[in-house]
């Protein structure tokens, strides 16, 4: 990308109920240092941190896994002819690569605002869906949903139609994953009616947007037949299992998904409901943390990966994957495990959090 116009800064003065802005953590990293590479993806020159003086130690204990070539900290406001990012606003990297591009001011590129209520609580939501919406699917699925959502505009076929598509192609590969001879082209079919039922799924929804239908009732069924194809296919996966081998730790396993990933769905609806009422506690960083601040963020990593494995999109392709090999059973035993897992650890975080 040709260099800003302007010099590209990150003010990092605006503070919240905690301190600096800069330091609270977003999706594992904070705030400062989602700016400082999104400011470097889109400008290679030494990015000028402004920061209040006495704030300039701490603020570099936040960027001790970063080389000190790629910043330098200033004092003051930044100067008037800069092209500013602030860090109580997020941004969306290719809307700014846009507004830059074109000499607009960045503000037409914020998706978030920390310095409104609740803005912090909301943030980690706003960003998982714009960032890690489909992060496998958005290469290849992404393009057949919108060509047919564009397809269907014009119709009268509505979002909710296409979602029970989709949900019976899945249902269709459970039924032919629990019933049908493991052939090669068996898999194949198997692979195929989850892959297509992946580019629905991603269809209704931009169909929805397009048409104007978008409405609760669809939300709620999306994300109803989703779950119940979701333990179709690990139901089906333990009784194929069972019927080859004639263990019943296939049953127990697959049960142990039911349970695990019930758990599990209730936690994460628990927490979600706390981000809107506002009762959740934002995560941020303490003074009295700031000298482990390093180990702090490996551990906020640490985490987004494991959420990352329970990502909806990563467990769809690794179905089509598994499908195709005739290895689902890889599945269940992999999420047998880590639903329960995930539903055990939110509990007891919980539990700590509010000891």
């Amino acid at each position: 990308m040709p260099r800003p116009t302007f010099p590209l800064v990150i003010d990092a003065r605006p503070r919240g109920p905690h301190g600096p802005l800069a330091g609270e953590l977003v999706q594992g990293r904070c705030v400062l240092g989602h700016l400082l590479d999104m400011a470097r993806n889109l400008d290679d020159a030494t990015v000028v941190i402004h920061a209040r003086l006495e704030e300039h130690p701490r603020l570099g204990d936040l960027l001790a896994d970063r080389s000190a070539a790629q910043y330098v900290f200033a004092t003051g406001p930044p100067p008037e002819n800069a092209t500013i990012l602030r860090t109580d606003r997020l941004y969306d990297l290719q809307r700014l690569h846009r507004a830059l591009r074109k000499g607009k001011d960045p503000e037409s590129a914020v998706l978030w605002r920390l310095d409104q209520p609740h803005g912090l609580s909301g943030a980690e939501a706003e960003l998982t869906r714009r960032q890690s919406y489909q992060p496998l699917g958005r290469y290849w699925a992404l393009f057949p949903a919108q060509t047919i959502a564009r397809l269907l505009r014009p119709t009268r076929i509505r979002p909710n139609a296409i979602t029970f598509a989709s949900a019976s192609l899945v249902v269709g590969a459970a039924l032919a994953v629990a019933f049908l001879r493991p052939t090669p082209w068996a898999h194949l079919a198997e692979a195929l009616a989850l892959a297509l039922a992946l580019v629905l799924d991603t269809s209704d929804g931009h169909l929805a947007r397009i048409q104007g239908t978008a409405s609760e009732l669809g939300r709620w069924l999306d994300a109803t037949l989703d779950e119940l194809g979701d333990m179709a296919l690990h139901a089906a996966i333990a009784w194929s299992a069972f019927a080859r081998d004639g263990h019943p730790g296939w049953l127990l396993l697959g049960m142990l998904y039911g349970i695990g990933k019930y758990l599990f769905v209730v936690t994460t609806t628990v927490g979600q409901t706390e981000e809107k009422t506002g009762t959740a506690r934002s995560p941020h960083i303490s003074p009295a943390v700031t000298a482990s601040l390093p180990v702090v963020l490996r551990q906020a990593r640490l985490k987004s990966w494991v959420r990352l494995m329970g990502h909806a999109d990563i467990r769809w392709h690794l179905w089509i994957v598994l499908a195709a090999i005739g290895r689902l059973d890889a599945a269940l035993i992999v999420y047998a495990v880590y639903f329960p897992v995930r539903a055990l650890g939110s509990g007891l975080g919980k539990v700590v959090r509010d000891a």
